[in-house]
């Protein structure tokens, strides 16, 4: 017989037991449901199914490695590592470039033998490396550079190689003996260093040009050949008595006698009043081009930590320059040696026509002979105390005296198109001749260069005007057409100014002048103009190479950025606008004056100044020193993203203003 209460309680165990598994696949459902939800969700959605995308933590492309942007390896591949904009692209050598969360990469490609560019780009930005690879020599010497030899001397020559190589070096059809040298230390592993002698003639009575060095390395079944420029082994000469009859007797004209012979080796040599002592460079002077030669003292001028020769033109130039980085490293301005030279110079007018955006004048030479320039009439404030500020360009003409130059054929022909110059006339003295070259507008001039070209003909680039037109946009210009060159100052070895933060962060002007080039780029890019800049990394640039980048860029303007700073003296700060070139003078004038309306600094100055790259010639140049890394307020505007572009904006509205003033 059953028991009923029993019954009843089975059937109430079964009906909580039933209720209790619902319960929990009720609680189940709703746990997949939200862990659905928040896979289609972002971590700052608001729930609403909108997506907020996250910024990336690097908007710009840095390049880490490698540091040099042209290097030879002997390495068959180069990695590529550094930073950039995640949700954009990124491709090395035509290759598209995974990267992490974070926008970090590294990338290996493999080299081919001999040259190998190869391209990084992203977004707007794109840098190429020049690598060449070289499997059996490493490096040899003497190399590429044109080699001058006193007779009588000998020709050391190098050769650093993998070892088990097999070596052989000419000149000419002759063999020289290599030697592995005595001394290894500092040699890769792996390499060896060869070393060899080749003694010159030591009575040739002319410059005898020996042919090139040819280095031709096996291993390992690859062969390489390299040349070396040619070796010119220069004519035996005795030393002339000092003769004042080679030497004019008027103007700046100085005596050094007629025995010794300076040759500019560098692109470009500065030069000093001769008849000074001190080191102080002059915008009244000008640069002489490789290649020029005259007599020169035998004894070297010594001011501070500069050495220096005297030329009979009656200017003074540099033995050696500063070349940093690395630091004190300099490079060779001439090279001095026994001759004579021709007794006076001839020179012959070929053409001035327009290339580019330049007046090019050529000129036949005799023999390439220094020359004085000057553009005037010019008023400084006050020269006999060395102020050469201006407060504007005056200057009618460009003058050149063609130093010992007795005959002048042919007649300067500018023509009446010509953007830059109006007419010429030449004056021949008894001793040299000046050809004037008159500016269609006072004050209408803006920089030149002078080289010698292949055919050794001396060729004079005088920038032409470039201008703007009005816009409607946020800085009332369109500069389309215009070229601006960014100096990014310091970098690689040379950080510029550093500074430490209380937590031992530090700080270092190369990263912060880098930050302020790219957006004053970005501005000047948003109404038309082409902007280069001379380094985009962490790059060392030596003086020479930044020197020879704006020869080569030949920019309608440079602005040089920099930050400034004082030691103890924390209260100083502000901005600087600097200049050397009288024809710098209207774009600084601008600069300073939008810099001096943001109100950032308590005050802004405009000065002239010494700065080593203001005192090229090529264009306007103007340096601007952002704030001084020495103050907190200054440095904190330094980091500060807003404060920044509003540095940017003014430099731009200044550059805008300059080339709508021309």
């Amino acid at each position: 017989m059953t028991n009923p209460n029993r019954q009843r309680r089975r059937r109430r165990r079964k009906a909580q037991q039933m209720n209790m598994l619902i319960g929990i696949l009720t609680a189940v459902l709703i746990m997949v449901v939200i862990l659905a939800l928040c896979m289609n969700q972002s971590p700052g959605s608001s729930g609403t199914g909108a997506t907020e995308p996250t910024a990336p933590k690097y908007s710009q492309l840095t390049v880490t490695a490698p540091e040099q942007q042209t290097f030879v390896s002997t390495q068959p591949s180069v990695t590529f590592a550094g930073t950039s904009d995640v949700t954009q692209p990124l491709t090395i050598a035509g290759t598209e470039v995974a990267r992490d969360s974070d926008g970090a990469f590294t990338h290996t490609v493999q080299l081919q033998q001999g040259v190998n560019e190869i391209t990084v780009s992203h977004k707007e930005q794109s840098v190429t490396y020049t690598v060449e690879y070289r499997y059996a020599v490493q490096s040899y010497s003497p190399a590429e550079k044109i080699s001058h030899y006193n007779c009588g001397t000998t020709v050391e020559v190098s050769l650093t190689v993998r070892q088990g190589s097999t070596v052989k070096v000419m000149l000419g059809s002759e063999s020289v003996v290599m030697q592995p040298a005595a001394d290894q230390q500092g040699i890769t592993a792996g390499f060896v260093r060869y070393e060899g002698a080749y003694p010159l003639p030591s009575d040739n009575t002319q410059d005898l040009n020996l042919g090139k060095l040819t280095y031709t390395v096996t291993c390992d079944g690859i062969t390489e050949i390299y040349y070396s420029a040619d070796v010119i082994c220069k004519k035996s000469a005795e030393i002339l008595a000092s003769d004042p009859g080679v030497t004019p007797d008027y103007g700046d004209y100085i005596d050094v006698g007629s025995g010794y012979i300076a040759e500019i080796v560098n692109s470009t040599a500065e030069t000093f009043n001769g008849a000074t002592t001190d080191d102080y460079s002059d915008p009244r002077n000008n640069y002489l081009p490789e290649g020029t030669v005259d007599y020169c003292d035998k004894d070297i001028v010594t001011q501070g930590n500069n050495s220096y020769r005297l030329l009979r033109c009656g200017r003074r130039v540099y033995i050696e320059k500063p070349n940093y980085p690395p630091p004190g490293q300099k490079a060779a301005v001439v090279e001095v040696y026994r001759g004579t030279l021709p007794d006076h110079n001839e020179l012959g007018f070929v053409s001035m026509e327009v290339v580019d955006n330049h007046t090019v004048l050529t000129l036949d030479c005799l023999w390439k002979a220094p020359f004085l320039l000057e553009f005037g009439p010019q008023e400084y404030i006050n020269t006999a105390d060395r102020d050469f500020r201006v407060t504007q360009v005056t200057a009618e003409y460009v003058e050149i005296t063609f130093c010992y130059a007795t005959v002048f054929e042919g007649t300067v022909e500018v023509p009446a198109d010509n953007p830059l110059f109006a007419s010429a006339q030449l004056t021949q003295n008894e001793s040299d001749c000046v050809l004037r070259l008159n500016l269609k507008k006072t004050g209408g001039f803006y920089g030149w260069d002078a080289k010698y070209n292949d055919r050794d003909q001396l060729c004079f680039s005088f920038l032409n005007p470039t201008s703007a037109t009005k816009a409607d946009n946020a800085y009332g210009a369109d500069l389309t057409g215009t070229l601006v060159l960014l100096d990014v100052g310091h970098g690689g070895y040379d950080g510029g100014s550093v500074v430490t933060l209380a937590d031992g962060t530090k700080i270092d002007e190369a990263e912060l002048n880098l930050k302020l080039a790219l957006a004053v780029k970005q501005e000047l890019e948003s109404i038309g103009a082409t902007v280069v800049l001379n380094r985009n990394g962490d790059d060392s640039i030596s003086v020479d190479q930044r020197i020879l980048h704006l020869k080569k860029t030949a920019p309608d303007l440079c602005v040089a950025i920099h930050q400034n700073s004082i030691g103890g003296y924390p209260d100083h700060r502000g901005g600087q606008v600097l200049y050397f070139t009288p024809f710098s003078q209207p774009a600084a004038q601008h600069i300073y004056e939008q810099t001096n309306a943001t109100g950032i600094y308590p005050k802004t100055t405009l000065d002239w100044n010494l700065y080593y790259m203001a005192r090229q010639s090529v264009c306007p140049l103007v340096l601007t020193e952002n704030g001084f890394m020495t103050n907190a307020q200054d440095l904190a505007n330094m980091v500060d993203e807003t404060v920044v572009q509003k540095k940017a904006e003014a430099i731009a509205q200044g550059v805008a203003n300059y080339f709508l003033s021309i």
